[in-house]
């Protein structure tokens, strides 16, 4: 007979598949809804576009008839006079709506910059689970003044073989990490690797200060 404290055990394991499973369909259907609104944002923009383009159009339409008519004809003046007024508050209208267009394309942006950003987000916490897994992490280095690393490439770093630099920034700059570089003050450095190994290596990003005493 399966005893009490076995069927216990399963139950609790299939408890916490299932709420797995929940979290990760509910996840995938986030993720689907904000694709799927990055491309309606992506539709209203193109509607907006078009639309510039279409008064830039008629616009420069209205304005090549009013330069191609004959102002010098007798009895022309009136008429030529009504049609500069016409053009002109055509212009403050497309001017306008220009604007309007210009402002909501600003809008659009900004909410589809915001939705990537999210989507960034959660597959930055997605690596730092799996990561977390298996008892490691991905950590950032600054690399100080004085600093055991300064002077020395890349290629003479001993690191263990569960460990990587996956990425150095500088300034603006995003560098590939390879075997000739040489690392500078301020250099930020992300390295991947087991938490016990990286607990010793970010030591040497850091100012070493003298051990001797007085």
């Amino acid at each position: 007979m399966i005893s009490f404290e076995l069927l216990a055990r399963f139950r609790k394991e299939l408890s916490i598949t299932g709420s797995a499973l929940y979290d990760t369909v509910v996840a995938i259907a986030e993720r689907v809804n904000r694709k799927v609104h990055v491309l309606r944002l992506h539709s209203q923009a193109t509607f907006h576009l078009t639309h510039i383009q279409s008064l830039h159009c008629q616009l420069g339409a209205r304005i090549a008839d009013h330069l191609s008519a004959s102002p010098g004809r007798p009895g022309r003046i009136g008429s030529s006079l009504q049609s500069d007024i016409d053009i002109t508050t055509m212009v403050a209208a497309s001017a306008r709506q220009v604007r309007h267009f210009q402002d909501s394309l600003a809008r659009i942006e900004a909410h589809i910059r915001e939705l990537k950003q999210e989507v960034a987000h959660e597959e930055l916490l997605l690596i730092q689970r799996d990561l977390g897994f298996h008892d490691a992490a991905m950590e950032r280095a600054v690399v100080s003044q004085g600093a055991a690393v300064l002077g020395h490439p890349l290629s003479d770093f001993n690191l263990p073989p569960t460990t990587r630099i996956v990425a150095i920034f500088r300034g603006p700059f995003l560098l590939s990490p390879t075997g000739a570089l040489v690392l500078r003050p301020d250099d930020v450095v992300l390295l991947v690797g087991l938490r016990i190994d990286l607990a010793e290596i970010l030591p040497h990003f850091q100012h070493q200060r003298s051990s001797k005493t007085a």
